[in-house]
């Protein structure tokens, strides 16, 4: 009888190693997934925009500002900025897109970075007016929008301003709102 009671102990001190190893191992790897950090850039990369593509003209402009926050922030290697630049001209309209063939538009982009870096301008936050201020038209019988973005930059050790872009969007046969051009603007009045 002794003999079963030491081989029963010696079961349940095993069992309770097994199960207490394996409650480590399971919350230990929680634990180290949970302190992985998702940066912006991640973010932008993973967006699936075939499926979950931006549904309102501000959400588009919203998603690229993301995407030209991470491409001017520099920290990325050469197949993220691909992906990038691919991120960027998949919310594009086809007539922007044949305008700006890929590689022109990679090539731009690379001396304008280069210029923000050597300027040491840095953009800090960027804005989309609110949904009550995107103006819709219709233009030659297609939807249009015009939206209105706010960056506020840094350049050198103190030196603050703020520059302003209109986007002017249009929704293609899918009914998905695409950019078809941006310029600089003024500061919008107050009212």
């Amino acid at each position: 009888m002794k003999k079963y009671i030491k081989t029963g102990i010696a079961a349940a001190v095993v069992i309770a190693m097994i199960v207490g190893c394996y409650y480590y191992m399971t919350h230990r790897e929680t634990k180290a997934a949970d302190d992985v950090e998702v940066t912006q850039l991640d973010q932008v990369l993973s967006r699936q925009l075939d499926q979950s593509y931006p549904p309102t003209p501000r959400e588009v402009v919203k998603f690229y500002n993301r995407i030209i926050e991470c491409m001017y922030g520099g920290d990325y290697d050469s197949d993220q900025f691909e992906k990038l630049t691919g991120q960027a001209r998949k919310l594009m309209d086809e007539e922007l897109l044949e305008n700006n063939p890929d590689d022109t538009y990679k090539n731009q982009l690379i001396a304008e970075v280069a210029s923000y870096d050597k300027e040491s301008r840095k953009i800090l936050q960027t804005s989309v007016c609110n949904s009550d201020e995107v103006r819709y038209k219709e233009i030659e019988g297609k939807k249009c929008a015009y939206v209105r973005a706010a960056y506020f930059m840094k350049e050198g050790e103190g030196s603050f301003f703020r520059t302003y872009q209109e986007y002017l969007l249009r929704q293609d046969k899918d009914k998905n709102w695409k950019i078809v051009a941006y310029h600089i603007t003024s500061a919008p009045e107050e009212s």
